[in-house]
Parts: C-alpha cells; sequence; structure tokens
C-alpha cells in the first residue's frame, strides 16, 4: 500500500472528538436503516496460529464496529498481518461488532468465554468504572512499560487526559489520538430554517434552540426536527459527566464547582424535561420511534427529522463537510449549544482496552503500539485496501470508488479519523479540509477544562440507591 503523508507536523491534541450523534462520516447516498447489516459471526478463540512462513504467532481477537457489510475484511485482516508479525511479533484477528447489536455482542464476548476479545473500543459500550468493577478489562501501566512503548509519549501536552482513564491509580484504557472537546450541536436543513428566517449566530441555548424550532414547525408543519428513534438524540456535553455514561455523578457547571450530583435530580436535567415535553406537545419529534433504530444522522439522512441535536468537535467543519457531500437533500446549517469543555467524560468517550481474559495480554499491547505509531497500519485499519475500498484523488484525499458508498464499499465507510487509536497521519477524506487535524488543535486551544478533569466517578458503590 502506498503511504500519502498529508501533514508534516503532528499536532498534539487536548481532546477526543466526538461524532455528532456517533455516527461517523455520513454516507454519499440514502442508506438503509443501521440495524439492516447481517449479524456479526464471532469466530472461534484462538491463542495461536502458524504463519506461512512456518512460524507460530499469537493471535489476537480485535473487535472493530461496523453499521453495514464488510466483506474485505479477510484482505485488510492478513494485510495487517504483514505488519504485524514484523512489528507485533503477533497476528490480528479482525471481530466485527454491528452497531445495531452493539451491546448484546459484547456482553457476549467480555464474558470470557471462548468468543471473548483481547481488544475493544468502549465507545457507547458501559462506562470506565463499570469495566473495572466488572473485572473485564486489565491495568496498562505494566504493559505500555514493556510492550507499549511511544504510545504515552502522545499524551505528554495532555497529562490529565490520561488521568481521566484511571481507576485508584491504574490506568486502564488508552484514549484515541484526537481532539478531546465536543460541545453540543443543532443542526437542520437549511431550507426549513430559511423559511423561518431564523438567524443561528443569536441561539446559544437550548430554550433558544426549542424556541426556533417552534418557528420552522409552524412554517412547516409535516416536518420533524428531532429524530424520534431507539438511539438516544441528547447526550450532555455541557456538563461532566466523570466517564459515567449512566450519568449518576456529574457536574452540572463544571467550571465553577466540583459538586457530584445525579443528574436524574438535577436542574438542568429538568430544564432538557421541559424542552422534550415542548417538543411532545408541539408534534416535533419523528413518530414510530420505536421501529426507528437509526442513528441521529441517518434519521435526518433518511429523510425521517430534518433536524437533530447532537454533538461534534467542530460546527463549521462539521457544515463544511456536510454541504460538500450533500448526503441530507439540502445545504445544512445549525448552532453550538453551550461552551466547549474538556472534561473526564470527553476524554474517555474513545478508550481502547485489553481485556482482562487476553491469554497474551503483551501481544495485545504490541498490536495497540503498531495503531498508535504506524501510518500505514492506521490506514488500513480506518480506510482499508486502496483501489477496493477507497481511491485516492490527484490531491492525495480519499474518495470512494465509482459506484461506491459507505453502504457498500466493503468496509466501515467511516474511514480513519479519531474514532481509532491514532489517524493522524492518514489521508483526509475529499469533503473534508487540508488542515483539519489542525483545526483540531485549535479547537483544543479554545475549549475550557473541567475543574474535575482527570477524575472519575466511580458510581458502582452507590448504583442500587437510584
Amino acid at each position: 500500500m502506498k503511504k500519502h503523508g498529508i501533514f508534516t507536523k503532528i499536532f498534539f491534541m487536548l481532546l477526543i472528538v466526538s461524532m455528532l450523534s456517533a455516527c461517523g462520516t455520513p454516507a454519499s447516498t440514502t442508506t438503509p436503516a443501521a440495524g439492516s447489516t447481517e449479524p456479526a459471526e464471532a469466530a472461534a478463540a484462538t491463542t495461536t496460529e502458524v504463519a506461512s512462513s512456518g512460524e507460530d504467532y499469537p493471535v489476537i481477537r480485535m473487535a472493530y464496529t461496523r453499521i453495514f457489510p464488510t466483506p474485505s475484511e479477510p484482505k485488510i485482516e492478513e494485510a495487517l498481518n504483514v505488519i504485524m508479525r514484523e512489528e507485533a511479533q503477533a497476528e490480528i484477528d479482525l471481530v466485527p461488532v454491528d452497531f445495531s447489536s452493539m451491546t448484546t455482542q459484547f456482553n457476549l464476548m467480555l464474558s470470557g468465554g471462548a468468543d471473548s476479545i483481547d481488544i475493544f473500543s468502549s465507545f457507547w459500550y458501559m462506562p470506565l468504572s463499570t469495566l473495572v468493577s466488572n473485572g473485564q478489562v486489565a491495568p496498562l501501566d505494566d504493559l505500555l512499560s514493556s510492550d507499549g512503548q511511544g504510545i504515552l509519549d502522545l499524551f505528554d501536552a495532555t497529562p490529565k487526559v490520561l488521568d481521566s482513564a484511571k481507576i485508584d491509580g491504574k490506568l486502564y484504557g488508552v484514549p484515541s489520538y484526537g481532539p478531546y472537546s465536543s460541545p453540543m450541536l443543532y443542526i437542520v436543513k437549511k431550507t426549513d430554517s430559511d423559511s423561518a428566517d431564523i438567524d443561528w449566530t443569536n441561539i446559544h441555548t437550548l430554550d433558544e434552540v426549542t424556541e426556533a424550532i417552534l418557528k420552522m414547525k409552524k412554517v412547516n408543519p409535516s416536518h420533524y426536527y428531532i429524530p424520534g428513534a431507539t438511539e438516544t438524540y441528547w447526550i450532555p456535553k455541557d456538563i461532566d459527566y466523570l466517564s459515567d455514561t449512566n450519568f449518576l455523578g456529574v457536574l452540572t457547571d463544571p467550571l465553577h464547582s466540583t459538586k457530584v450530583e445525579n443528574y436524574y435530580e438535577s436542574d438542568y436535567f429538568m430544564n432538557f424535561l421541559n424542552n422534550v415535553k415542548i417538543w411532545q406537545a408541539n408534534d416535533v419529534i419523528s413518530p414510530d420511534s420505536m421501529s426507528n433504530t437509526n442513528p441521529n444522522l441517518l434519521s435526518l439522512q433518511n429523510g425521517i427529522a430534518v433536524g437533530t441535536p447532537g454533538y461534534g468537535w467542530d460546527l463549521d467543519e462539521w457544515l463544511y463537510e456536510a454541504n460538500i457531500q450533500q448526503v441530507y437533500g439540502d445545504d445544512m446549517t445549525g448552532t453550538q449549544i453551550g461552551d466547549r469543555f474538556i472534561t473526564t467524560g470527553n476524554a474517555t468517550t474513545y478508550l481502547w482496552h485489553i481485556t482482562s481474559f487476553s491469554k497474551n495480554k503483551e501481544a495485545a499491547m504490541r498490536i495497540l503500539r503498531v495503531f498508535y505509531s504506524n501510518a500505514e497500519a492506521a490506514n488500513l485499519l480506518g480506510n482499508g485496501i486502496e483501489g477496493e475500498n477507497y481511491i485516492l484523488n490527484e490531491d492525495g484525499k480519499v474518495e470512494f470508488p465509482e459506484g461506491m458508498n459507505m453502504t457498500n464499499c466493503g468496509w466501515t465507510g467511516i474511514g480513519a479519523s479519531y474514532h481509532l487509536p491514532n489517524s493522524s497521519s492518514s489521508p483526509v477524506w475529499n469533503h473534508q479540509p487540508d488542515d483539519m487535524w489542525k483545526m483540531m488543535a485549535d479547537t483544543n486551544a479554545e475549549a475550557k477544562a473541567s475543574l474535575a478533569l482527570g477524575f472519575s466517578f466511580d458510581s458502582t458503590p452507590v448504583a442500587d440507591q437510584v
């Protein structure tokens, strides 16, 4: 595979980017529901395998998340293993996890049975404290020293980001290398916005967004501005939930107070519910929520709703991509809700773990080391095989081959981005700005650090009191 460097300088990031609605790069055509992929089949657990050279290598099972079918997996796996045998003295077995059944699949893979995995990202699965309390993830400090050389160097400028992944002083996950703030956003089709003369430059709170939604609804009574679905449309990023995605202990004013409170008893949550009541009363939420399994962006893309709340590392960059791709049938516009914070919750959005069930944790750490340090391996994991899953245009940017999009390209379709260990040396997509990683660094400089950055709240002892 060719190596195409886009950036001449590595920017140390202060914040993990969160994808708007956790759906990744939008597709280039209208797509079916997220739950339409074929079930992922778990392979039998393997500890060693004889390679073509006759050498025995430990085989490390690494989970990856997908929305659409991935028939190119065997080729990508073999291309990765050419690198892994040399640099990690191990081989990798890629294990697909379907977004629509993520919790069920991870529950099985993290039970210590025959289908156990060695490496996974806990994004959208379970809080770090719960994984540690359940004994499902291994401490990484000694492994990083013995087999993960160089990984921690990426976080020299952001030590508190690493602290956010510690429980009782031990590191149980390594953050993806990327931006570490993701403010709340509301985005909507520009035609609807213009029809109601909405000026988003003067709208910065959820209450103000609701007022704008009601104005658009009045002009467009058949349109829906909040996607009703089994996937959540609101994950609060303007508070610090201290890596507890159950939100049992949060800081609702993370710049001024370290008071930990139950999110569901807070004034913040009550205000959110008041807005939801207004949305419901005014027919703003799309109907048939239980039959819609789409993440927010696919609901928008499939025409179920014309607007959605969400979160992302930068509103202007998101709109730049969306308006080049035109996958939503219109230009998009919107606003950022609240301030931009670096919080423990954001810093632990994309954590990579080695499971406590792994029979060769040292080899698993070496596999992770390659993904954090080797540009070719990172690009294979993110974009797949050049010429099959993607092509490079004359500007050196990634595109889908003719007739393909994220639904049928043969790989995840999400691309090499900040949800993976380190994609900063991979080429950007044709709809992304050349200096995207510098833009991420700039947002880091703008972000305000939570008073509790680096502290993880363990809600396990009080979980039965809620």
